[in-house]
């Protein structure tokens, strides 16, 4: 049996039963199936428009068109350049707390030993090349910091306030979320590390605010959130109870009281009668 079909052009033959591309032009309107070895040797016949071939080939063509269309950037896709500044992105994105510190001399022995106390309270310690992380910066409003600038230098922020901090190794710690209690446990932990001036904290992004040292002491010091929170509720309950019942009880029983005496004080009508 030998079959013809668009699109998809293909030929079965009836000996070897093997598959073989068969073009035809798009003009042809009629598709002949022959049926050789059927126990009826009739034949069938199905017509296709060319309007359907022409809707095929578009279609190939637009999806080819759009496969085309890649992200471009400064330096080529896949090269470390462009995979480290994405990746500074992502980490200024996703953590609440970004802590950026001096990185100096460290063994491989109190490298690993830092990290993991970093680890156990709660961070993540990252060393960053300064200048790719600087170029991260001044393009950080932009929707592709690697992408090309195409003349447009006023989408650069080159007065970010964290570019001047990043002068020899460096190294940031990372938290998801914004407690003070983890920076307090982190800064007694870089304390021995801090008197050897191996690894120290130079400035930190909170919150997507800029933190100066002064900042940071301050910001560690504080409650948590949960804490605030419950501090909050507790406000609250004390103004919408008993505090806020008396309040708005006092008005209207000043008023009665006040009320009853101006009757009480009123001379009657028949001892204004009397001569």
């Amino acid at each position: 049996m030998s079959i013809l079909s668009i699109p998809g052009l293909s030929v079965i033959h009836k000996n070897s039963m093997t598959m073989a591309p068969l073009a035809l032009s798009p003009i042809s309107s009629l598709l002949l199936f022959k049926s050789g070895s059927g126990p009826t040797g009739s034949k069938s016949y199905a017509t296709t428009t060319t309007q359907d071939v022409t809707k095929n080939i578009k279609g190939k063509k637009k999806f080819k068109k759009e496969s085309k269309q890649q992200r471009v950037t400064v330096k080529p896709l896949n090269s470390r350049k462009t995979f480290l500044i994405d990746y500074y992105k992502h980490l200024m994105e996703s953590n609440s707390v970004i802590l950026f510190l001096h990185y100096n001399n460290l063994l491989k022995q109190e490298d690993h030993f830092f990290r993991a106390q970093v680890k156990q309270t709660g961070g993540t310690l990252t060393k960053i090349r300064n200048r790719l992380f600087q170029v991260y910066l001044k393009n950080s409003k932009r929707e592709d910091p690697c992408a090309p600038l195409n003349g447009d230098k006023c989408q650069l922020l080159t007065n970010h306030p964290l570019l001047p901090i990043f002068k020899g190794p460096t190294a940031a710690i990372t938290f998801k979320e914004s407690i003070p209690v983890n920076i307090l446990k982190l800064s007694k932990v870089l304390e021995k590390a801090k008197s050897q001036d191996k690894l120290f904290i130079i400035g930190a992004q909170i919150d997507g605010q800029t933190f100066t040292l002064k900042d940071i002491k301050d910001y560690q010091m504080l409650p948590s959130k949960e804490q605030l929170n419950v501090q909050l509720v507790q406000i609250l309950q004390s103004l919408s109870g008993v505090s806020l019942v008396q309040l708005l009880q006092s008005a209207p029983v000043g008023l009665v009281s006040n009320l009853e005496s101006h009757v009480n004080n009123k001379p009657s009508s028949s001892s204004e009668g009397k001569p």
